[in-house]
């Protein structure tokens, strides 16, 4: 009981921080080129292809197609981390989370500056044809993640 007076809820206001607590999740971001990210976590949010799905210890075994999107987590400092992710699948088992991704930015390898270009191309895109439609609203979409990553 005295726990759960002292736990705070988090800055995602995804779940609850219990203070001099160590991290249960294993999270990994791997992409064909690099491991993006390989920590301990408090709990970790996933854009999964239809919303977010939010991972907290002794989250049931899941396999998920991840959509593009900002996947956050908390580590064990307590820090926020935001990746931008583009598709690939999600494994959660016996508090692991691993992440494959075609692609994985941090913040600091993207630029307001870049984000907004390719935002305003995005919106420059033809729209004519249903298939032209939906490439502009992806591209539109993806664009405004990273406008978000990069903002901070």
């Amino acid at each position: 009981l005295r726990e759960a007076i002292n736990c705070r809820r988090d800055a995602c206001g995804t779940g609850f921080i219990m203070p001099g607590k160590t991290p249960k999740i294993h999270c990994q971001i791997l992409t064909p080129v690099a491991r993006v990210a390989d920590t301990r976590a408090f709990e970790v949010v996933l854009p999964a292809h239809d919303g977010l799905l939010g991972v907290l210890p002794g989250h049931s075994p899941l396999l998920c197609n991840l959509g593009i999107g900002l996947l956050r987590l908390r580590d064990s400092e307590e820090q926020l981390h935001t990746y931008y992710i583009e598709g690939g699948f999600g494994h959660i088992c016996d508090n692991e989370v691993s992440v494959l991704t075609h692609k994985a930015l941090t913040a600091d390898e993207i630029t307001i500056a870049d984000a907004e270009e390719q935002l305003l191309k995005a919106q420059t895109l033809p729209s004519k044809t249903l298939e032209q439609v939906e490439t502009r609203f992806a591209a539109i979409q993806q664009a405004k993640q990273l406008l978000i990553l990069a903002r901070g």
